[in-house]
């Protein structure tokens, strides 16, 4: 990458557009330039520019600390902007800027950079644009996306490597190689970029942390899993106990079953005795509804008969109501035509005057008009003289005012003149007062060059000295530590031999034991016990057992035999209950017959001598001969009635009882078989299981009913008793095993943690030792470096003491440094200003002298002019007062104009009178025409409507006439009272016939429910006893049972839950288990990381990986320091960043980098940065190279091996160098230049190339 070209526009203290051009003389043909010129003038702005073009970005605000927020406030509007801005780069002022690079690749491409900022309108920063444009070989602009990437592919290096490998720091390598060795590694990770191993190492040391943690996490998780599962007894005995509540749920649930049945029944029957009394409320309410709506019927079968008039009703109403309306209409009508008429009269006599006035207004205009047109011609005379008046004042005025203007400029520069020749008096003064410091003045860049040399090198000395003094110190510290850390050594080694013996007795203890056969003795007394604890459960439950299957069986045979009998009574009853069912039905018939509710009604109705309206007889013998012995009939039918219904119903109710205990014994039979059956599986899954406990004792081989319960309960319980006796003692023995051999892994614990102690120790005495030597050895070097700065501070001060013409400047220099350059910069800056302030002061005066000259002429020339004006004014005034003179006589104080108009608005004003009264006075007519319209046609539409009325009336009498022939009378207020009525006749209609409906309906009702009632109660599944005293009863046993049941169902939950909650356990705990392998062979990879490169500082990784980096840097170096000076070769210290200097002409003695020159120091720190750059640019050829400063404090001779180097590098690697620097001997030895000279003012920089 080569750079061709580069343009700064207003950046900083560069004003306006500036070009360097790499491709044109004199810099084309040169390898090495220089970038010269004052503090202030630009110089790093150029380095600036090349890097805001390609990166956006700039080494000035690199690292440059941001202002708070809050500070940030207090500052205006238009210049609220960070420091680290690169937009404050824009010179104050300035609208616009920016900056371009033209540069070339190794591949023949040539690429346009432009990067530009702008302000907008109210002061503020735009967002800094840039662009990119390939020249050669294609012509291509890229998107503002693609500029950095396309940038960085094309020169090949980033922002970071371009600063190391295009412009090199130079002093940031002069300071690297005299910095302390804690200060090394900072400047070195700085300057090659390997903070990133730090980060790196800190990672992986919080990955290994991390690691652990989750280690132990998973490790607590399955502890804690692990203690919520059962033990193997309790296991067993949960499984056991789940079997048992099952059988006791099922067998509960059962009964539940049964009672819920029987309640249900009870239920049932309340329902439909509740049922039959509401159906029988329904139907009395219904009848009683259709009763009391006869009325209405009866009207509503009158609208029917009469609905046929209806239409010609509403014709005859709708005619009368028109033709009233049309009668009140002619009424209003005759009235208004009487208004209208009166009106049209009087606009007639207000329009003959309107007429009139319109006729005298014209005639008054006529005589008016010559008088009129004589003022206009006057007006327009007065008006160009008056404007020909105004002209001459304004003249007047502007030759006043120059009159004035040129009189006071002669007065200011007569009286600057006088300023000027006192002030030249005052510079001459002040100048022969300076002249006796002018030798000091020519030498003043030299001078202050001199003393910064003695500025830099006193305090270098002092700052070794202080070092001399630290490393006296520190060499009296290391032997300090030495002693202490040889005395911890002795006693650690006292505690080891202490722990060593203590070791020895716990091994003998434990000696001869084995921890395996002790956990198995101790794991099979346990598993023994455990076997003979569940054995003797086993063998209760059997017992047990066996006792309950014979109690049920013997229980079960005498309930089938009471249950046969039952059956037997059953069929008995039936047989009676059928005969008298049958004799009931035939008296029923009979009864019913007797007592129905419409017979009963109408024979109290009936009236002898009226017809019967079923029969139509007028003779009744129900009220006369027969009435005594058909009531004696009915009595003795409703007599026998009930009796054979009470009888039935008693029969009925005990067959009932009979057959639910039938039943409820037949449940109660089958439920003790069920259970029966499954006491005996249950009791056969004991026996098999027995079966596993026959290896205990010989005796429990036979588990039948015929063993001895009581005996084999003792010879358990004697088992169980020797077996604990013998498992408490085996765990003895093994807790005082696993005792001594805790005790002994503690013990080698301590021991190795004090051996590990007693390394470290040797090894920290190993470091102080080699730090000792490297104190003696740096001591050394101090003090050759301490006796060749005080020989370089008295040269220094003798070359000042021959050039500054002050006296006692040395005492106030070492008292104040910094004021005595300042009094001397002051001097030199006062001499310069007054210098120049004299000759510019003197070329002023000389300009003033003119000046007046000129401004005494021009004086006298207006005096003249405005003389000749004044005349003028005066004549013009006098004609413009004669015309308007003659023009108020004609008019007054009115003009021809106002008067024209007045008469004008006269005449329009009457003429828009008489057509505002002509135009009210036609539409007047023309409303009274229309309401003699409206009259007659109000006229025949009575006449039509009379007709109509009077012919629908007749229609309606005949339609009456007919109707009164065949019905009852009606007349017309009927019709009237009808038809009027608001009621919706069809929601009557509808009403009526759900009545009647529901009546029908409630009458059905009644028959179903009682039927049910009577099929509920005549049931297999009635229970026996009364209902009220029985559902008491039945709700207390079923409370009881689902109390019993909900005891059983949450003591089978919590058994449930036992056993889930156990395998659950066991599943997570697989399932973190492996989790756990996992999570321990990633903490294992770590950890063997982590000692590699791990560390919490970053430490390790940082030093391993800045020694490699660091030897490869001096690798890189030594290529370019044999170009640059065979002589040097530079040299580290594995595993550290000390460097030394390899002398090829001192027979290859190895020198301390303080001891070198300042030349031999620029060499070597150039070395180090051109290796660095390598580094960067890897494979690169990079063709442009800017080195700044470095130079200002070198001598001749250094100077001048500077520059054969230099010379040395474009000659051997073919780069274009640029050297940035202000020094004079820089600009004296180094050509071409480009310089940046301040212009006049101080304020702003241009660039020459020379």
């Amino acid at each position: 990458m080569k750079i061709e070209k580069i343009i700064l526009n207003n950046l900083t203290s560069i004003e306006g557009e500036q070009i360097i051009d790499f491709t044109a003389e004199p810099l084309r043909s040169a390898g090495l330039f220089a970038i010269t010129g004052d503090t202030g003038s630009g110089k790093s702005t150029i380095l600036d520019a090349i890097c805001l073009a390609l990166y956006n970005k700039a080494p000035r605000f690199d690292n440059v600390e941001r202002i708070p927020a809050g500070d940030l406030e207090l500052v205006s509007c238009a210049q609220q902007m960070q420091a680290g801005n690169v937009a404050g780069i824009l010179r104050r002022g300035q609208k616009e800027g920016g900056a371009t690079v033209v540069f070339a690749t190794n591949d023949g491409e040539r690429y346009e950079a432009e990067w530009s900022i702008r302000l907008t309108r109210n002061g503020n920063y735009k967002t800094p644009e840039r662009t990119l444009k390939q020249l050669a070989p294609n012509k291509q602009k890229f998107d503002k996306a693609e500029i950095q990437d396309q940038i960085n592919l094309a020169v090949g290096l980033t922002y970071e490597q371009f600063t190391r490998t295009v412009i090199l720091a130079q002093n940031s390598f002069s300071n690297f190689l005299k910095a302390k060795t804690a200060d090394k590694a900072v400047l070195l990770e700085k300057l090659t970029g390997t903070e990133v191993y730090g980060a790196v190492s800190e990672q992986i040391y919080q990955f290994t942390n991390d690691a652990g943690i989750l280690t132990r996490d998973l490790e607590n998780q399955i502890q804690g899993m692990m203690h919520d599962c059962l033990e193997p007894e309790q296991l067993q005995q949960e499984t056991e106990k789940k079997q048992l509540l099952t059988a006791q749920k099922l067998t509960t649930e059962q009964k539940l079953q049964n009672l819920q049945k029987q309640l249900e029944w009870l239920k049932r029957n309340d329902e439909a005795v509740a049922e039959v009394k509401r159906c029988e409320m329904q139907f009395a309410a219904a009848n009683k509804a259709c009763m009391e709506t006869r009325a209405e019927e009866l009207k509503l079968e009158r609208y029917d008969a009469l609905i046929g008039m209806q239409p010609l009703f509403q014709e005859i109403t709708m005619r009368r109501t028109d033709l009233q309306q049309i009668k009140e209409e002619q009424h209003n009508t005759t009235r208004a035509i009487e208004q209208i008429r009166r009106q049209a009269e009087t606009e007639a006599a207000q329009l003959d005057m309107a007429h009139e006035r319109s006729a005298e207004a014209e005639k008054h205009r006529e005589l008016r008009t010559a008088a009129i047109n004589k003022g206009y011609a006057l007006t327009g005379e007065i008006s160009g003289a008056a404007e020909q008046l105004k002209k001459h004042d304004v003249q007047l005025n502007e030759i006043g005012n120059v009159l004035t203007n040129r009189q006071n400029v002669l007065k200011i520069k007569q009286d600057l003149l006088t300023k000027a020749t006192a002030e030249i008096d005052v510079k001459q003064q002040h100048k022969q007062t300076l002249s006796v410091h002018r030798t000091m003045f020519d030498k003043f860049d030299l001078i202050k060059d001199k003393l910064s040399m003695l500025y830099t090198e006193t305090q270098r000395n002092v700052d070794n000295h202080k070092k001399q003094n630290n490393l006296q110190r520190d060499r009296e510290n290391l032997r300090i530590q030495s002693e202490k850390a040889e005395q911890e050594q002795h006693q650690t080694q006292a505690k080891l031999n202490a722990l060593k013996s203590d070791l020895l007795i716990h091994k003998q203890t434990n000696q001869g034991l084995d921890s395996a056969k002790l956990q198995r003795e101790a794991a099979d007394n346990r598993n023994r016990l455990a076997a003979l604890q569940r054995a003797n459960t086993l063998w209760r439950h059997i017992s047990e057992g066996y006792k309950r299957i014979a109690e049920k069986r013997a229980a079960q045979k005498r309930e089938q035999t009471e249950l046969a009998q039952k059956q037997g009574m059953v069929k008995k009853m039936e047989t009676e209950l059928a005969a008298t069912e049958e004799a009931f039905e035939l008296i029923s018939t009979a009864y019913t017959l007797s007592q129905s509710d419409n017979i009963v009604q109408l024979r109290k109705q009936l009236k002898e001598g009226s017809a019967c309206p079923v029969c139509g007889a007028t003779h009744h013998p129900y009220h006369t001969e027969t009435e005594r012995e058909l009531g004696d009939l009915l009595t003795n039918l409703s007599k026998d009635y009930r009796t054979m219904q009470q009888k039935m119903n008693a029969q009925r109710t005990a067959l009932n009882e009979l057959q639910q205990n039938i039943a409820a014994d037949a449940a109660r039979i089958e439920a003790d078989e069920k259970a029966l059956h499954e006491l005996e599986e249950r009791q056969e899954a004991d026996v098999n299981e027995w079966k596993m406990c026959e290896n205990l004792d010989k005796t429990f081989t036979d588990c039948s009913a015929t063993v001895n319960s009581e005996a084999r309960f003792m010879m358990i319980q004697l088992l169980i008793d020797n077996t604990m006796r013998a498992a408490d003692e085996a765990d003895l023995a093994l807790k005082t095993y696993n005792f001594h051999q805790q005790e002994i892994n503690r013990l080698n614990e301590d021991i190795s943690k004090l051996e590990t102690m007693m390394a470290d120790t040797r090894t920290h005495l190993d470091e102080i030792s080699t730090k000792a030597k490297i104190t003696a050895a740096a001591a050394e070097e101090l003090q050759y470096t301490i006796n060749i700065s005080d020989k370089a501070c008295s040269e220094i001060y003798t070359d000042l003491d021959d050039m500054i013409t002050l006296s006692g400047w040395f005492t106030e220099w070492k008292n104040n440094p910094d004021g005595i350059r300042l009094r001397l910069t002051n001097l030199n800056h006062d001499w310069n200003q007054t210098c120049h302030t004299l000759d510019e002061a003197e070329r002023a005066a000389d300009l003033l002298r003119e000046e007046i000259k000129n401004a005494s002429a021009n004086v006298d020339e207006a005096q003249r002019a405005l003389k000749t004006c004044r005349e003028n004014r005066d004549a013009a005034r006098e004609a413009l007062n004669r015309k308007q003179e003659e023009l108020t006589r004609l008019f007054g104080n009115s003009s021809p104009q106002q008067e024209a108009e007045t008469l004008q608005r006269n005449i329009a004003a009457a003429r828009e009178a008489e057509m505002k009264l002509q135009t009210l006075h036609n539409r007047t007519l023309g409303e009274q025409k229309q309401l003699e319209g409206t009259l007659v046609n109000l006229e025949k539409s009575r006449v039509t409507n009379q007709q109509l009325l009077q012919n629908r009336q007749q229609e309606l009498d005949l339609m009456m006439l007919r109707f009164n022939g065949t019905h009852s009378p009606v007349q017309f207020s009927e019709l009237e009272a009808l038809f009027n009525d608001k009621r919706d006749w069809k929601a009557l209609r509808l009403k009526l016939e759900n009545l009647k409906e529901q009546q029908l309906l409630s009458r059905n009702h009644l028959e179903r429910a009682r039927q049910t009632l009577l099929n509920l109660q005549a049931g297999a599944e009635r229970p026996e006893g009364e209902p009220e005293v029985l559902k008491l009863k039945l709700s207390e046993q079923l409370t009881e049972t689902q109390h019993e049941l909900n005891e059983v169902s949450a003591a089978l939950s919590v058994t449930m839950s036992k056993l889930i909650s156990h395998e659950n356990c066991l599943l997570r705990a697989g399932k973190v288990e492996e989790e756990l392998k996992k999570a321990r062979e990633n903490h294992n990879e770590w950890t063997r990381l982590c000692m590699l490169f791990g560390s919490a500082d970053g430490k390790r990784f940082r030093t391993l990986a800045q020694s490699y980096t660091f030897a490869y840097l001096v690798q890189h170096a030594n290529l370019h320091l044999r170009q640059l000076s065979p002589r040097y070769e530079l040299c580290n210290i594995p595993g550290t960043l000390t460097l030394e200097i390899i002398d090829r002409n001192m027979f290859d003695e190895h020198r301390y980098v303080s001891s070198l020159s300042g030349g031999e120091t620029f060499v070597v720190s150039l070395a180090l940065a051109l290796g660095l750059a390598s580094m960067s640019g890897k494979n690169l050829t990079i063709g442009s190279l800017f080195i700044d400063e470095g130079f200002g404090n070198l001598d001749k001779d250094s100077l001048d091996l500077v520059m054969m180097t230099l010379s040395n590098l474009e000659n051997v690697q073919g780069r274009k160098v640029g050297v940035i620097s202000h020094t004079t001997q820089i600009r004296s030895q180094i050509s071409p230049q480009i310089r940046l000279t301040r212009l006049p003012g101080g304020s702003h920089s241009v660039i020459e190339v020379r």
